[in-house]
């Protein structure tokens, strides 16, 4: 009976490890309700950071404004700030520099171009490799056709010393946003290797070579004097160097 008794005990009786356990339990419930009522946002906080990004982002919606309309080169800060009905010192808060204005727009433009050649590449469907090909290339010309103004900022921010005048986490998330849209490109190249419909070679820089080649005959008919030259429609140097380079790539 007292072996029983003191089984009994044992088995009610907390040991000091289940002690310490529950102790730091406690404290770690009572802390944790410390933080969540530390974090709690005030309204009026809230409200500072809410004023916050609505002037950002009106600063960027006014930069669109006037870099499409003058041009990045021509555009001023000036009119920039005076289009967001802000102190010309209120932009570079938010912005240290125009080029960085530029660089958020162009990011937008790239969101823009990855969204439509990835509804043309069109990965859930089975199609073969040049006509992937062939749907890439004819979305990056509805790009330029129907967004020119991102376009001509694309062709700014390639001219310009912009990785010196961007913070570089800005420059790297544009890199890798501009990459995004050559990937498209690099796998249509590698599945068109893979079931032998074209040579072997290195999908990734052939996916450049494609690019550079259509690129640069957009590039070309937007200056009027290469175009008068040229005398060709954009569409027909468009889909002449288009036809010329996946020839080039068949086995």
């Amino acid at each position: 009976m007292r072996s029983f008794l003191f089984l009994i005990f044992s088995l009610l009786t907390p040991t000091p490890d289940f002690l310490y356990f529950m102790t730091i339990s406690h404290y770690m419930t009572i802390s944790q309700k410390k933080t969540a009522k530390t974090e709690k946002v005030s309204p009026a906080k809230a409200r500072r950071e809410r004023e916050t990004l609505e002037r950002r982002d009106a600063i960027l919606v006014a930069a669109r404004g006037v870099f499409f309309k003058h041009g990045f080169h021509r555009a001023t800060v000036d009119e920039v700030a005076e289009q967001a009905e802000v102190a010309k010192g209120t932009v570079y808060l938010y912005f240290e520099s125009k080029e960085t204005l530029l660089a958020h727009l162009l990011l937008e433009g790239l969101d823009a171009l990855d969204e439509q050649l990835a509804e043309a590449f069109n990965e859930k469907a089975s199609l073969a490799a040049e006509k992937r090909l062939r749907r890439l290339c004819a979305a990056y010309l509805d790009f330029y056709n129907n967004e020119p103004d991102y376009f001509r900022l694309m062709m700014a921010f390639d001219r310009g010393q912009f990785q010196e005048a961007v913070p570089t986490e800005l420059y790297q998330s544009i890199l890798e946003k501009s990459l995004q849209g050559l990937q498209w490109v690099a796998k249509a190249v590698q599945q068109g290797i893979d079931d032998k419909d074209f040579a072997k070679c290195d999908a990734k820089k052939t996916a450049g070579m494609l690019w550079s080649a259509v690129n640069g005959a957009l590039v070309i008919v937007s200056h009027p004097l290469r175009r008068e030259m040229l005398d060709q429609k954009v569409e027909t140097l468009y889909n002449g160097v288009m036809e010329l380079t996946i020839n080039g790539l068949r086995a």
